[in-house]
């Protein structure tokens, strides 16, 4: 008596001679000899474990994302800053060489995508506060403790305010 084995190389044998495949079907052997759940051996991912892997995606993405836009509101906070510090720079040489601080008819203000500037309190000879008033989106901007990062003020005296968002 013969194996089972040996009868479906058997058959697959004959049923390539003559050109049917409907006997390998049955036996389960298109695709090499392991039966799959329909007889064929399954190849790639099933619609569960692409499921899975889609859920897991989703979740870090619902949890790096909030991070990921403070991180860039914090970066053009940054630049911000970086432009006020220049601005009050300037002023500083402007004062050395006139008897006053710089008008913005005289010194002109920084310019950015995300930030307006200009004067908190109209430069005199003594006294400037500088600020950015943020735009777009930057407006939700807020430091560690949730205080408001909008409007930076800058002052002749290096007094930065809100004082949490110059950190």
């Amino acid at each position: 008596m013969e194996s089972g084995r040996s009868w479906q190389f058997r058959e697959m044998a004959v049923s390539r001679k003559s050109g049917s495949r409907i006997k390998d079907v049955l036996n389960g052997t298109i695709g090499g000899l392991m039966k799959g759940r329909f007889g064929v051996k399954g190849k790639g991912f099933t619609m569960m474990e692409l499921m899975i892997v889609l859920v897991i995606v989703a979740i870090l993405v619902a949890i790096a994302y909030p991070s990921y836009i403070q991180y860039v509101r914090k970066s053009k906070r940054g630049e911000a800053q970086q432009l006020l510090m220049n601005w009050s720079i300037n002023q500083e040489i402007w004062r050395s060489n006139n008897t006053q601080y710089a008008t913005l008819a005289q010194l002109a203000a920084p310019t950015n995508d995300n930030y307006t500037f200009s004067f908190a309190v109209n430069p005199t000879a003594t006294v400037y506060t500088l600020q950015a008033v943020a735009t777009g989106d930057q407006v939700n901007d807020t430091a560690r403790n949730g205080t408001s990062c909008t409007p930076l003020t800058l002052s002749h005296q290096g007094v930065k305010s809100p004082a949490d968002c110059w950190e």
